[in-house]
This record gives structure tokens, C-alpha cells and sequence, in this order.
């Protein structure tokens, strides 16, 4: 009966040291995340082309990065997706990014 007890509250003290591993896995996963992001951030920063534009940036896990917003011309979108393949650690680029019309054009 002694060793069942026992058991007992080596199984229930226990339990709470799994979940935290799973927690540590997420902080982990969203570190690589932020860092594959801030990679691809700053090589789209560094870039002569593209530094001034707004292009947003999201990535998983996984290496898979989510290229949006907008740009001037169909050059700046395609270099954009270049610019993040280039990166370490990314894997696929999902580009999403749209051609925005100049002022004039919108008006007319």
C-alpha cells in the first residue's frame, strides 16, 4: 500500500513538470518564429529597393514566411519574395504583397 502512495504523488508531481516542458516548447517555437521574422525584416530593411516600403512580415515554425502589403510596381514585389527566399532558415515565402496605384492614378 506504501509503494502504491507513493506512485501516487510521484505520478501527481510529475504532471505539472510536463505541462511546463510543453510551455517551454511554445516559447521556443515563438522565438524562432520572431527571429526568422526579424531576419527577414532586416535583409528587406538593408535592401536598397525595398527599405522604404511597408511590407509586413510573418513566419512560422516551420520556415514558412508571409510576405503583405504594399508596393509601387510589380519589380518591387517580386523582389521583395527574392529578398526573404535569401534568408537563412526560410523555407517557402507566401507573397502577398499588392501594387499600390500612385496618387494621380487613384484620383483620376
Amino acid at each position: 500500500m506504501r509503494f502504491f502512495k507513493l506512485s501516487l504523488l510521484m505520478l501527481a508531481l510529475s504532471l505539472p513538470l510536463s505541462g511546463h516542458a510543453e510551455d517551454n516548447e511554445s516559447l521556443t517555437t515563438y522565438t524562432d518564429d520572431s527571429a526568422t521574422t526579424g531576419k527577414v525584416k532586416a535583409a528587406l530593411a538593408r535592401d536598397q529597393m525595398l527599405s522604404a516600403l511597408d511590407i509586413k512580415v510573418k513566419s512560422d515554425d516551420l520556415g514558412a514566411v508571409h510576405l503583405s502589403g504594399s508596393v509601387r510596381s510589380q519589380t518591387e514585389v517580386s523582389q521583395a519574395a527574392i529578398v526573404a527566399r535569401s534568408v537563412s532558415g526560410v523555407v517557402s515565402v507566401q507573397n502577398d504583397i499588392v501594387i499600390d496605384a500612385p496618387d494621380s492614378v487613384k484620383s483620376k
